[in-house]
């Protein structure tokens, strides 16, 4: 009965949330630890040099749920104010079933305003495929109530595979204590007909916006430093969006924080900086009560940054005092 429920569970979510899934991007919760994903002005704009990986296994009570992998390299350019950067992004549903695996490339210029602004312009372009194994998909007339999986579908199967590029900007500008930044996705609007044999579709412009500050607690010398910083992200593409709420508060080397996602879940987070290395740790509670059901969301991050030794080029710009995860 139990493996029923699951294919059921599983079935409601590939019929009504496939088209969704499809034209949907995948949502880190730990926004910071992949800032290269929020937003492509964000390259080599904390260190000079970065490596970062992510992994996220959401709904876990079902096997093989949804699992997405991001991994990352950014790195300044030795006496200039530009930023390159490179990332990976794998996201796999239904044991396989539905797959998205995103190659992209990353351009950054850093620029100083003013004494106290400054401020980042980046770029992106990638190389995305997406591929469906219709004959691993359970359908709602597939199924009996008793005895399982006994039917064969009616379903119309479309695309096996996709393949597209793709691109996206963003901007960001900053002070000692404060940041901001906007970015766009699916700039050029590239089709995809995944779903269809007939039919293809423009993927939907996503919009980005994130707001935030880093407000010292206590900042003296010889003494623990604390912080806290308030945030404000909002998503939105196609008819869908997302805005959520949160802080955290960095006591020395350790980090905890809490972020809302209006009418879905709460986001809770530990972190731990140890001199060039920071591991966090999230784990999604939906207020949704299937979704609770199905587990949640757990998230683990791992990054390893390093700045230019010294004797470089000074920079003419400040780092962005941001959250790390």
């Amino acid at each position: 009965m139990k493996l029923v429920i699951q294919f059921l569970v599983l079935n409601i979510a590939l019929t009504f949330g496939l088209p969704q899934y499809v034209a949907q991007d995948v949502e880190f919760s730990q926004f910071y630890a992949s800032k290269n994903y929020l937003n492509p002005a964000f390259t080599a704009l904390s260190n000079d040099q970065s490596f970062t990986s992510t992994y996220r296994n959401q709904w876990p009570s079902i096997k093989n749920a949804y699992d997405s992998y991001f991994v990352s390299f950014d790195r300044r350019l030795k006496g200039t104010e530009s930023a390159i950067g490179i990332y990976y992004l794998g996201d796999i549903a239904g044991e396989g079933a539905l797959q998205k695996q995103t190659f992209a490339v990353q351009y950054a210029k850093h620029i100083r305003f003013s004494k106290e602004i400054y401020g980042s312009f980046g770029l992106k372009a990638s190389y995305n495929t997406m591929s469906i194994k219709w004959d691993q998909l359970v359908w709602g007339d597939m199924l009996d109530a008793r005895k399982g999986i006994v039917n064969s579908t009616s379903q119309q199967q479309g695309n096996p595979n996709e393949k597209y590029f793709d691109s996206g900007s963003g901007l960001i500008i900053y002070s000692k204590n404060m940041y901001g930044g906007i970015a766009l996705e699916h700039v050029n609007r590239p089709t995809q007909g995944l779903l269809s044999l007939y039919e293809t579709q423009r993927i939907p412009l996503r919009y980005k916006m994130h707001l935030g500050g880093n407000i010292p607690i206590q900042n003296v010398p010889n003494a623990t430093k604390v912080s806290i910083s308030p945030q404000l992200i909002y998503t939105k593409q196609g008819r869908s969006s997302q805005t959520v709420v949160g802080a955290y508060l960095t006591y020395d080397v350790f980090s905890v924080g809490a972020w809302y996602r209006l009418k879905d879940s709460f986001v809770v987070l530990l972190g731990m900086t140890n001199n060039n290395f920071r591991f966090g740790y999230s784990y999604d509670l939906s207020a949704n009560k299937f979704i609770t059901q199905s587990g949640g969301a757990h998230e683990i991050s791992m990054t390893y940054s390093l700045d230019f030794i010294n004797g470089t080029k000074k920079r003419k710009y400040k780092v962005i005092s941001c959250p790390v995860f």
